[in-house]
């Protein structure tokens, strides 16, 4: 199992909101979810979180590895408001 997905977000610097890209790509192998571009420790639990949500949404989570890229990567990502976009991203 291959695919590519891109959904958009807006990350906060400062006061002033900043559109952040999120690209999700699934590959074959063992299962793993690897969260890349400068998250902080609450975005790197929205593993758990992203996955609970798909499957309570009738989503089949897929056995492969899946590597999300939130972009820019110079941008702190704070919070779990990228979770959303995360699972449309996830959703090709």
């Amino acid at each position: 199992m291959t695919g590519f997905g891109r959904a958009w977000s807006v990350g906060l610097l400062g006061l002033r909101g900043t559109p952040v890209e999120v690209e999700a790509h699934a590959a074959s192998g063992l299962p793993k979810f690897t969260l890349i571009g400068l998250p902080d420790s609450v975005l790197n639990e929205a593993r758990d979180r992203v996955r609970a949500a798909a499957l309570n949404s009738g989503i089949d989570w897929p056995q492969a590895i899946l590597t999300v890229s939130l972009s820019p990567a110079w941008i702190r990502k704070q919070g779990s408001g990228f979770d959303l976009s995360s699972i449309c991203a996830e959703r090709f």
